[in-house]
């Protein structure tokens, strides 16, 4: 008797560890940039890209009464991926690498998107999504 207990709890901790080994792993297919931008007139937020998931598409929120322009850098080589997009008041852009004619995917790495608002606070949001595949943007 106490060896069928020990045997099958040597089974329930094996399908236990199994378990949450493979719930641990990534599941899903893109990874979420999520960022809140406000405080000041010019806002830097920054998000990492990692090597692989290059394929990125932005959603940009301006929640001030004042328009902003937004502009996106790698940090590391100081490339700028765009500059200067104005978002009205309370408007939303869309902006996708796949749009831009980047079909290889961006840099991996560390980026900054700056928000400014010229004299007024910035009071803007981002989020999206870096891919592996452009057609799953």
């Amino acid at each position: 008797m106490k060896k069928r207990i020990f045997l099958f709890s040597i089974l329930s901790l094996t399908m236990a560890t199994t378990v949450g080994a493979a719930s641990a792993s990534p599941r899903s297919e893109n990874i979420i940039i999520s960022q809140r931008s406000s405080g000041s007139a010019t806002v830097g937020e920054s998000f990492n890209v990692p090597k692989g998931w290059g394929h990125i598409k932005l959603r940009m929120k301006n929640h001030s009464d004042h328009s902003v322009r937004v502009s996106l850098t790698h940090d590391r080589s100081n490339k700028v991926y765009f500059d200067g997009v104005v978002i009205a008041p309370h408007d939303t852009v869309t902006w996708k690498s796949t749009d831009e004619g980047i079909t290889n995917g961006m840099r991996s790495g560390d980026y900054t998107l700056q928000w400014r608002g010229s004299e007024y606070k910035v009071n803007g949001e981002t989020w999206g999504v870096a891919n592996s595949k452009p057609e799953n943007l």
